[in-house]
Protein backbone atom coordinates (compact mmCIF):
# COMPACT_ATOMS: atom_id res chain seq x y z
CA UNK A 1 0.00 0.00 0.00
CA UNK A 2 1.22 3.77 -1.01
CA UNK A 3 2.27 5.88 1.85
CA UNK A 4 -0.31 8.85 1.97
CA UNK A 5 0.86 12.35 1.27
CA UNK A 6 0.77 14.75 4.23
CA UNK A 7 2.11 18.08 3.26
CA UNK A 8 1.38 19.99 0.06
CA UNK A 9 4.95 20.39 -0.78
CA UNK A 10 4.79 16.02 -0.93
CA UNK A 11 2.67 16.97 -4.13
CA UNK A 12 4.81 19.61 -5.98
CA UNK A 13 7.40 18.76 -8.44
CA UNK A 14 10.57 20.52 -9.42
CA UNK A 15 11.58 20.65 -12.78
CA UNK A 16 15.78 21.63 -12.63
CA UNK A 17 16.44 24.26 -15.31
CA UNK A 18 12.83 24.79 -16.56
CA UNK A 19 11.69 27.68 -18.21
CA UNK A 20 15.73 28.53 -18.30
CA UNK A 21 18.45 27.41 -16.79
CA UNK A 22 18.78 28.46 -13.28
CA UNK A 23 15.25 28.73 -12.71
CA UNK A 24 14.09 25.51 -10.37
CA UNK A 25 10.56 25.36 -11.82
CA UNK A 26 8.31 24.16 -8.93
CA UNK A 27 5.16 22.75 -10.55
CA UNK A 28 1.54 22.86 -8.93
CA UNK A 29 0.23 20.96 -11.70
CA UNK A 30 0.98 17.76 -10.00
CA UNK A 31 -0.33 19.04 -6.51
CA UNK A 32 -3.65 19.89 -8.52
CA UNK A 33 -2.67 16.18 -10.63
CA UNK A 34 -3.57 14.88 -7.51
CA UNK A 35 -7.03 14.78 -5.20
CA UNK A 36 -5.40 14.70 -1.72
CA UNK A 37 -2.91 17.55 -2.52
CA UNK A 38 -5.51 19.74 -4.30
CA UNK A 39 -7.85 18.62 -1.59
CA UNK A 40 -4.99 20.18 1.13
CA UNK A 41 -3.90 23.38 -1.03
CA UNK A 42 -7.87 24.23 -1.54
CA UNK A 43 -8.07 23.66 2.64
CA UNK A 44 -5.35 25.78 3.16
CA UNK A 45 -6.59 28.60 1.30
CA UNK A 46 -9.84 28.93 2.59
CA UNK A 47 -9.15 28.02 6.18
CA UNK A 48 -6.78 31.23 6.13
CA UNK A 49 -8.79 33.21 3.68
CA UNK A 50 -12.48 32.50 5.09
CA UNK A 51 -11.98 35.29 7.84
CA UNK A 52 -11.42 37.83 5.34
CA UNK A 53 -14.85 37.05 3.85
CA UNK A 54 -17.51 38.52 2.26
CA UNK A 55 -15.23 40.42 -0.12
CA UNK A 56 -16.91 42.28 -2.57
CA UNK A 57 -14.09 40.40 -5.45
CA UNK A 58 -11.81 37.51 -5.49
CA UNK A 59 -8.63 37.96 -7.92
CA UNK A 60 -6.95 35.18 -9.67
CA UNK A 61 -4.02 35.44 -11.23
CA UNK A 62 -3.27 33.85 -14.53
CA UNK A 63 -3.09 30.92 -14.69
CA UNK A 64 -2.67 29.13 -12.33
CA UNK A 65 -4.03 31.01 -9.69
CA UNK A 66 -7.28 30.87 -11.94
CA UNK A 67 -7.66 27.25 -10.31
CA UNK A 68 -7.40 27.74 -6.59
CA UNK A 69 -8.91 31.17 -6.48
CA UNK A 70 -12.01 30.19 -8.54
CA UNK A 71 -12.48 26.99 -5.64
CA UNK A 72 -12.22 29.43 -3.11
CA UNK A 73 -14.40 31.38 -4.63
CA UNK A 74 -17.29 28.69 -5.29
CA UNK A 75 -16.94 27.54 -1.46
CA UNK A 76 -17.44 31.39 -0.49
CA UNK A 77 -19.62 32.20 -3.04
CA UNK A 78 -17.66 35.40 -4.05
CA UNK A 79 -17.66 37.12 -7.46
CA UNK A 80 -14.15 36.03 -9.65
CA UNK A 81 -12.12 38.35 -11.43
CA UNK A 82 -9.06 36.93 -13.44
CA UNK A 83 -6.16 39.04 -13.81
CA UNK A 84 -5.00 37.89 -17.42
CA UNK A 85 -2.17 38.09 -20.23
CA UNK A 86 -2.74 40.17 -22.65
CA UNK A 87 -5.20 40.00 -25.36
CA UNK A 88 -7.37 37.75 -23.57
CA UNK A 89 -10.23 40.08 -21.83
CA UNK A 90 -12.37 42.27 -23.84
CA UNK A 91 -13.81 45.75 -22.68
CA UNK A 92 -12.09 48.64 -21.23
CA UNK A 93 -9.42 46.95 -19.17
CA UNK A 94 -6.37 48.23 -16.90
CA UNK A 95 -2.43 46.96 -16.95
CA UNK A 96 0.42 46.58 -16.36
CA UNK A 97 4.00 44.84 -17.04
CA UNK A 98 5.90 43.07 -14.57
CA UNK A 99 9.40 41.58 -14.25
CA UNK A 100 9.53 37.59 -13.81
CA UNK A 101 13.17 35.69 -12.37
CA UNK A 102 13.39 35.10 -16.00
CA UNK A 103 12.13 37.53 -18.47
CA UNK A 104 9.22 40.70 -18.55
CA UNK A 105 5.34 39.92 -18.93
CA UNK A 106 1.85 41.72 -18.90
CA UNK A 107 -1.02 41.87 -16.76
CA UNK A 108 -4.59 42.76 -17.53
CA UNK A 109 -7.78 43.12 -15.48
CA UNK A 110 -11.66 44.66 -16.74
CA UNK A 111 -12.37 48.02 -15.26
CA UNK A 112 -15.90 47.28 -15.07
CA UNK A 113 -15.06 44.45 -12.85
CA UNK A 114 -14.71 46.83 -9.85
CA UNK A 115 -16.35 49.51 -8.35
CA UNK A 116 -14.45 52.27 -6.30
CA UNK A 117 -14.01 50.91 -2.79
CA UNK A 118 -14.62 47.05 -3.71
CA UNK A 119 -12.76 44.76 -0.89
CA UNK A 120 -10.78 42.05 -2.60
CA UNK A 121 -8.96 38.82 -1.72
CA UNK A 122 -5.90 38.02 -4.40
CA UNK A 123 -4.78 34.27 -4.88
CA UNK A 124 -1.91 32.34 -7.27
CA UNK A 125 0.02 29.51 -6.87
CA UNK A 126 3.61 31.01 -6.43
CA UNK A 127 5.04 34.19 -5.27
CA UNK A 128 8.54 34.75 -6.52
CA UNK A 129 10.27 37.97 -7.14
CA UNK A 130 6.83 39.22 -6.98
CA UNK A 131 6.37 40.81 -10.39
CA UNK A 132 2.73 39.75 -11.07
CA UNK A 133 1.53 40.22 -7.47
CA UNK A 134 3.06 43.83 -7.48
CA UNK A 135 1.41 44.46 -11.00
CA UNK A 136 -2.21 43.11 -9.76
CA UNK A 137 -1.46 45.27 -6.49
CA UNK A 138 -1.21 48.20 -8.37
CA UNK A 139 -4.43 47.97 -10.33
CA UNK A 140 -5.77 47.30 -7.10
CA UNK A 141 -4.42 50.98 -5.93
CA UNK A 142 -5.63 52.79 -9.27
CA UNK A 143 -8.81 51.49 -9.22
CA UNK A 144 -9.25 52.21 -5.49
CA UNK A 145 -10.04 49.28 -4.04
CA UNK A 146 -9.04 47.51 -0.81
CA UNK A 147 -7.11 44.25 -0.09
CA UNK A 148 -7.78 42.24 2.44
CA UNK A 149 -5.60 39.62 1.84
CA UNK A 150 -3.03 37.68 -0.27
CA UNK A 151 -2.64 33.67 -0.28
CA UNK A 152 -0.65 31.69 -2.05
CA UNK A 153 0.53 27.99 -2.52
CA UNK A 154 4.27 28.31 -2.31
CA UNK A 155 6.56 31.55 -1.36
CA UNK A 156 9.93 31.51 -2.60
CA UNK A 157 10.85 34.19 -0.08
CA UNK A 158 14.58 34.25 -0.75
CA UNK A 159 13.65 35.85 -4.38
CA UNK A 160 11.86 38.85 -1.96
CA UNK A 161 7.93 39.14 -3.48
CA UNK A 162 6.36 37.74 -0.37
CA UNK A 163 8.26 40.78 1.47
CA UNK A 164 6.60 43.20 -0.97
CA UNK A 165 3.14 42.25 0.08
CA UNK A 166 4.32 41.94 3.72
CA UNK A 167 5.71 45.56 3.55
CA UNK A 168 2.28 46.79 2.01
CA UNK A 169 0.64 45.47 5.13
CA UNK A 170 -1.32 43.32 3.71
CA UNK A 171 -1.93 39.76 5.41
CA UNK A 172 0.00 37.15 3.17
CA UNK A 173 -0.39 33.06 4.14
CA UNK A 174 1.59 30.89 1.99
CA UNK A 175 1.08 27.44 2.22
CA UNK A 176 4.89 26.23 1.69
CA UNK A 177 8.14 27.80 1.60
CA UNK A 178 11.03 26.95 -0.50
Amino acid sequence: MAKKLVSIKDYIKTYPNWPVDGVDFKDTASLCASQDGFELANNFIYSNLLKYCPVDKIIGIDARGFIFASVFAHRTRGPLVLARKPGKLPGSTISREYELEYGTNELIMQRDSFDKGDTVLIIDDLIATGGTMKAVIEMCDELEVTIKAVACIMDLPKLGGSDYVKNRNIPFYSGVDY
